[in-house]
């Protein structure tokens, strides 16, 4: 009784910090966030239940697992789970966005009022992480199960990775693989009917305007394959030399070796 009284205390007076550390990081950060409560386990999790984000995303529950690794250094191994990412989408009316438009992808495109009208007016996941780092090199993989958007799987390896700085760190590679749940055949049979044509003739003019651009026959043919019998897609992309993670959206794709290529589902759905 005295030892459980002790642990009992001891926990009571770790989750007791735990929220004042949260609070003032909150606080600091100037981050628009609510929670109903935050604590520990002797497992080393750290627990935050109803966590609300800028009023239009809410997390059910936040796990962070070896989490008592976070002193003076980065953990080797961190496990992170999200069960009941919801969030609010936007589903006004937006213009298809410029450069879309230049680059005459306009009739493929659909905005999220579109989406809401085919019944995907917001999402709800569950997401697992977990992270690898050893000597700097940081290896992320995970899941993000989103229903009937489709599910997805992530792996990336980043090197020069430090507490101190975000800046230095570089991406080695990445890979996002998509697993298609009914989305794609809703959108495609969509864009169709909006441009008044078959389903079939939509693919065959995207692919053809892909055909244009790309001139990569490995890639365009996955697609194509894909879009007619839409499952699995996955996408790896590998910088030529490693890059800081804050320049990549400035790169064009010619950096990049870029692969994608498609197949039949190999897991549940």
């Amino acid at each position: 009784m005295v030892l459980a009284a002790i642990l009992g205390g001891a926990k009571a007076y770790l989750d007791h910090q735990l929220h004042l550390k949260l609070d003032k990081t909150i606080a600091t950060n100037k981050i628009k966030a609510e929670y109903s409560k935050i604590s520990s386990s002797l497992l080393g999790q750290v627990i935050i239940e109803d966590l609300r984000l800028n009023n239009f995303v809410q997390i059910d529950k936040v796990i962070l697992s070896k989490a008592y690794q976070f002193y003076d250094k980065l953990p080797e191994s961190m496990d992170l789970n999200l069960e009941g990412v919801q969030i609010s989408l936007d589903n006004t009316n937006k213009s298809v966005p410029m450069l879309i438009y230049v680059l005459g992808y306009a009739p493929y495109y659909t905005n999220l009022k579109e989406l809401s009208a085919l019944g995907y007016s917001n999402l709800r996941a569950d997401v697992s992480l977990n992270a690898k780092l050893q000597n700097k090199k940081l290896l992320l993989s995970g899941t993000v199960e989103a229903n009937k958007w489709g599910n997805f799987d992530i792996l990336a390896e980043l090197n020069n990775v430090s507490k101190s700085s975000i800046k230095r760190t570089k991406l080695v590679s990445s890979q996002l693989k998509y697993f298609n749940k009914g989305l794609v055949n809703k959108v495609t049979d969509y864009l169709a009917n909006r441009n008044k044509i078959t389903s079939v003739q939509l693919q065959q003019n995207f692919i053809t305007k892909l055909e244009n651009d790309i001139k990569q026959t490995d890639i365009t043919n996955n697609i194509q394959q894909f879009i007619k019998n839409p499952q699995v897609l996955t996408a790896y992309l590998k910088p030529k030399i490693p890059i800081s993670v804050n320049n990549l959206i400035m790169l064009p794709l010619l950096k990049f070796e870029l692969k994608i290529t498609a197949e039949q589902s190999i897991r549940s759905q």
